[in-house]
């Protein structure tokens, strides 16, 4: 049961802005085991580049490089409503009524 809420945490992460993408990104890299010069190679971008990008130094980065990192992760951009739910409604949608 842990591991499906915190897979459904990780996968359902709002991201608001470029701060929260970059830390996203972060997590996913050190979670895969690359380092950043290790990603950008993947992704044929600059070391530099995937530095900013994690620091959310890059608010207006094109969306096809960014893509690029994101498919070197194995990740993919969802687009959802954003609907505002308190934590007990994201319980009941994970474990149902109990």
């Amino acid at each position: 049961m842990t591991s499906r809420v915190s897979q459904y945490c990780d996968v359902m992460r709002p991201i608001a802005n470029e701060i929260q993408l970059g830390a996203a990104l972060r997590e996913r890299r050190e979670r895969a085991g690359l380092t950043q010069g290790r990603l950008a190679e993947r992704a044929g971008v600059s070391r530099a580049f995937v530095i900013d990008l994690e620091r959310g130094r890059r608010p207006r980065a094109e969306l096809n490089r960014v893509l690029s990192v994101m498919r070197a992760l194995d990740a993919a951009i969802t687009l959802v409503d954003d609907e505002h739910r308190d934590a007990e409604d994201v319980l009941t949608e994970l474990l149902g009524d109990l």
